[in-house]
């Protein structure tokens, strides 16, 4: 496993380091991890924070449309306080999609999983679809096929706010605009009542796959004070 350092981003513009994260995030052969963890600067607020996820999703729309021809839309946006223990996983989304995930400083400890499914999947000569089916991570025999295939991150700088950008897709190698998917999670080390760790999230998909017309619920999503679940879904 690469040292957890030499995962994490230090940024003050995200649009500057957005190349770097698309090389990292939206892969076409396993020589890159699959996701991208950038960390801001401390004074950086949580309207900020949004402001810089939004901007480098612009940025990454517009290097996903030079490469494939199309951009990218939001599917989903929320906000959330989460201290939950999840397994190892792929969102619901489009088997093309890519997480937005904005971490907000946080006195709750944690440690971040990755597990490189559709490595393992092409190891063993089937497809990702294949694979979450034959071997649920969800089960303790999926998981443990995916220990060598696993990154941990527990010094991830939670006292700062994080950008983390997660390839979510499934798509077969060879497909149209296929690039290789990773599963995520989190163990929570220590759970506190009384103390926040905000997650703002948000999900993109090539613009095929949107159902709506955005904006409205992305201006909500940047202004916002609340805490309040799901803004688009």
């Amino acid at each position: 496993m690469p040292p957890t350092a030499s995962l994490l981003m230090e940024t003050k513009d995200v649009t500057l380091d957005a190349e770097a994260v698309f090389t990292r995030v939206f892969r076409m052969d396993f020589t890159q991890p699959g996701f991208a963890v950038m960390v801001l600067p401390a004074e950086t607020s949580s309207h900020e924070l949004r402001q810089h996820m939004a901007i480098l999703k612009a940025r990454l729309s517009k290097l996903h449309a030079a490469r494939w021809g199309e951009g990218l839309e939001y599917l989903s946006l929320g906000r959330f306080d989460q201290q939950n223990t999840t397994r190892l996983h792929l969102d619901g989304a489009p088997e093309r999609s890519f997480l937005m995930l904005g971490y907000e400083p946080t006195q709750v400890r944690s440690e971040f999983h990755i597990a490189d499914f559709t490595r393992c999947a092409h190891d063993l000569g089937i497809s990702p679809s294949e694979f979450l089916r034959l071997h649920n991570p969800m089960f303790s025999s999926g998981a443990e096929l995916l220990r060598q295939y696993l990154v941990s991150l527990s010094d991830w700088r939670e006292d700062r706010p994080r950008i983390v950008v997660i390839n979510n897709s499934m798509a077969a190698q060879g497909t149209f605009g296929a690039t290789h998917g990773v599963l995520h999670g989190a163990t929570i080390l220590s759970p506190d009542s009384q103390a926040s760790r905000v997650i703002n999230s948000t999900m993109m998909a090539p613009a095929r796959f949107a159902t709506c017309d955005p904006a409205m619920h992305v201006q909500q999503f940047l202004a916002t004070d609340e805490i309040s679940g799901q803004i688009l879904s």
